[in-house]
């Protein structure tokens, strides 16, 4: 076996940051606590809400003391496990974690709500205090009742855990048994998810795998995490594929990987590659989801890949592009024209239209109070990328249209349409690419992509920006007249076997598609279409 590319960070067990929140915490709640105290006192031993609220957050900040100092010792001792582990098998980092080294995997979604209810506890304990104080105090001024959305952001705090509590309780511990340890990079992640309960889905179900890198900027207060969808893929069960008893359900999991994929590394913290499998399904009440972290290396035992276009498993099924389907990736088809916007982007286009009446709200707020003018140019700027990203999800259409011999792409811009005619014949492939991603849902944008070979001398409507750089390259080599014969001729041929290998136009006629598999299924569909398939 040849010696695997992914590394687990090798860590070394510490309490201190354990000890320093525990000490926090401990301060915080004791320092309440004799709040209460002496507010009980002034108020003649009778519980007032100025003792009662103290009285309650200072308990839960003690509470919260204690697990925080309990979870670091748990920390350590499994850190020293996981360094055994490491020893025992040097070359087998997907043995080093503890979660990867029984026969099945658990899911997230345990770990997950206790994290949002340690958050949320943690938020409104901070947030509360000072509400409390403002709304007591009879001299505040209007604007610091700005702090009472603090408290406001800490209810949807708690109702986002409470619903992950639900969906634990409701569906239990799923667990996710793989067929072999670890997923193959050129090879399969396979097995089952085991779900000790009955899901009866509405609808089709989804799983999906992803490669996503996580990325940390920045540092201390400014410090931020990125997610960035390096390769995912989809599959889709039917609703009467579920393997559904009266003991609970299984969802048999198989995946191809291809070989150009990276695998796990987390050697650096600031820079980690990690593989997620999940399972999302649409269910009376709360939904069914579970999400696991998969160990994926390259560990040089291949297998042929999957035959293009058709599912692994006979329970899958290929992805639907109904009207319906059509209309949840923004497309929407009438015979051979295709309509493409971001109206399945709802929710985006209300954040965005808000963002950009805040700016608004808070340049005419500017006005006359003395505003020094680096505060203006810096708010004026972010206003303008906003506007931007704005008008991008709110304006920006496509109309993919055929005509005879013709494929027409009409792009819709609040500044005027521009019309782009491109051979059907002349079609390659179509092409679909991501264009941007928020967290883990990826979206792709859709090409034309021409066959190979430019023509040097004249161009045309819908080149690359590749393709005009290296005509302004020959245009420039022309003009200089330093440049011998010989060599002018010697660039001239390697400019002229880069337009021989370049496409004759990308022409983009789509955005905003979520999910590379959906992407993918529709750049199909259009590629089909236009060939008269």
């Amino acid at each position: 076996m040849q010696k695997t590319t992914g590394t687990i960070m090798k860590s070394k067990p510490s309490l201190g940051c354990g000890y320093v929140v525990g000490f926090i915490l401990l301060a915080a709640g004791l320092g309440l606590l004799v709040l209460a105290l002496n507010n009980f006192q002034k108020a003649g031993e009778v519980w007032t809400d100025g003792s009662i609220v103290p009285a309650v957050i200072g308990s839960v900040l003690l509470l919260g003391a204690g697990a925080c100092l309990k979870l670091a010792k748990r920390l350590v001792r499994e850190g020293e496990e996981e360094a055994a582990r490491r020893a025992q098998f040097p070359d087998q980092p997907w043995k080093w974690k503890k979660e990867w080294f029984g026969p099945a995997i658990m899911a997230k979604t345990g770990s997950s709500a206790a994290a949002m209810w340690f958050f949320a506890i943690f938020w409104n304990a901070i947030s509360t205090p000072g509400a409390w104080i403002v709304a007591h105090d009879s001299q505040a001024t209007k604007a610091v009742y700005l702090i009472f959305l603090f408290p406001l952001v800490g209810l949807g705090l708690l109702s986002s855990a409470i619903y992950q509590t639900v969906r634990w309780r409701k569906f239990g511990r799923t667990r996710f048994v793989p067929s072999s340890l670890p997923g193959v990079i050129g090879g399969y992640l396979g097995g089952v998810i085991e779900v000790p309960a009955r899901v009866v889905p509405e609808g089709e179900a989804r799983l999906m795998l992803k490669c996503v890198r996580l990325e940390v900027r920045g540092s201390g207060k400014n410090q931020s995490t990125t997610e960035n969808v390096l390769w995912e893929h989809e599959e889709q069960i039917a609703r009467d594929k579920w393997v559904t008893g009266l003991g609970g359900t299984e969802i048999p999991v198989l995946f191809y990987i291809p070989a150009e994929c990276k695998s796990t590394d987390s050697h650096d913290r600031r820079d980690e590659i990690v593989w997620r499998l999940s399972a999302e399904a649409a269910v009376p009440g709360v939904d069914f989801a579970a999400k696991f972290d998969v160990p994926v290396f390259a560990t040089g035992e291949t297998a042929q890949p999957p035959e293009a276009g058709q599912p692994l498993l006979e329970a899958y099924s290929a992805v639907a592009l109904d009207d319906a389907a059509l209309w949840s990736c923004g497309v929407r088809r009438t015979s051979d024209i295709f309509y493409f916007s971001a109206s399945h982007l709802l929710g985006t286009k209300i954040t965005t239209a808000m963002l950009q009446l805040g700016i608004f709200g808070l340049l005419g707020w500017f006005v006359g109070r003395g505003i020094p003018g680096i505060v203006w140019a810096i708010t004026i700027f972010f206003g303008l990328i906003i506007s931007l990203f704005m008008i991008d999800v709110w304006c920006a259409g496509f109309e993919l249209k055929l005509e005879g011999r013709d494929v027409v792409v009409t792009k819709r811009r609040p500044w005027g349409t521009k019309i782009t005619r491109v051979a059907r014949a002349e079609v390659k492939r179509v092409m679909a690419e991501k264009s941007m991603s928020s967290g883990e849902n990826q979206y792709c944008r859709l090409s034309l992509i021409g066959v190979d070979g430019v023509d040097p001398t004249r161009g045309q409507k819908g080149e690359s920006f590749l393709v005009r750089k290296l005509r302004y390259q020959l245009e420039q080599s022309q003009k200089q007249g330093e440049l011998t014969p010989e060599k002018l001729k010697e660039l001239e041929e390697q400019l002229a076997a880069q337009f021989n290998q370049s496409a004759k136009f990308v022409v983009v006629f789509a955005k905003h598609i979520p999910g590379q598999t959906r992407a993918e299924a529709i750049a199909a569909m259009v590629l089909k279409v236009i060939r008269g398939e």
